[in-house]
């Protein structure tokens, strides 16, 4: 054999050998040995039947808007409560979900708030609340109609409470937010409230839901541990 065949040879043995052992360690990577893991349960939302949120005006608030002369009105089927010193909305809670940590979920309102200062007016319906971005939002109408996310809180696991198969939430101070402020200033020509600034505190009450139990299943048992 001449020398130029021999070493034609001896390049395709070895390319051979290097693509034998490049495609075995392909297919090891691609189908590893061993059991796949096996993904984590999710958890189930805890659902939320009818109730009633309150948004009463801060007393800061309160001073705020008599300053500007601007009033608050309830919105159909919410409800104006409170006193002549320090006006409330009872919203209808319509349903919702959220999970055992209260970092994830939503809560729907019917009706919603209205401020007013003679023809002019700025209103947000629709209610609804995100528990994981801490925002109210709402159709605001007024100078620029649009969905805002008009209010900001945080909630208080410890303040929590749960009877009689209702979830209590306990004192939530609802802040003003930017797009809030921005909704005033253009309904208004100025906000009385500043960003940040606190508008409402609330408190909020609704059912808790089951699944139905068939005839073959005890029935389920209410438990709920924010707590944790």
């Amino acid at each position: 054999m001449s020398a130029p065949r021999r070493l034609l040879t001896t390049a395709c043995v070895t390319a051979l050998a290097l693509t034998g052992l490049l495609g075995g360690g392909f297919a090891l990577a691609a189908a590893p040995d061993g059991p796949r893991p096996v993904p984590a349960p999710q958890e189930e939302p805890t659902r939320l039947g009818k109730g009633t949120g309150t948004f009463c005006l801060t007393p800061g608030a309160t001073r705020a808007l008599a300053k500007a002369h601007v009033r608050l009105n309830a919105i159909r089927p919410a409800r104006l409560t409170g006193t002549h010193e320090r006006r409330c909305v009872a919203t209808p809670i319509t349903g919702g979900t959220f999970n055992r940590a209260l970092t994830r979920g939503e809560m729907h309102f019917d009706g919603g708030f209205e401020f007013t200062r003679g023809g002019r007016y700025l209103r947000v319906n629709h209610l609804k609340a995100d528990v994981a971005t801490g925002r109210v939002s709402g159709d605001v109408r007024g100078a620029r109609p649009a969905r805002t996310a008009f209010l900001a809180f945080k909630l208080d696991r410890k303040q929590f409470r749960l009877a009689s198969g209702k979830i209590n939430s306990g004192r939530i101070v609802f802040t003003l937010t930017d797009q809030g402020a921005a909704s005033f200033k253009a309904a208004f020509g100025a906000t009385p409230v500043k960003a940040g600034d606190q508008l409402f505190e609330g408190t909020g009450s609704a059912e808790l839901r089951t699944p139905q139990p068939s005839h073959t299943q005890r029935p389920a048992q209410q438990t709920l541990d924010v707590s944790q």
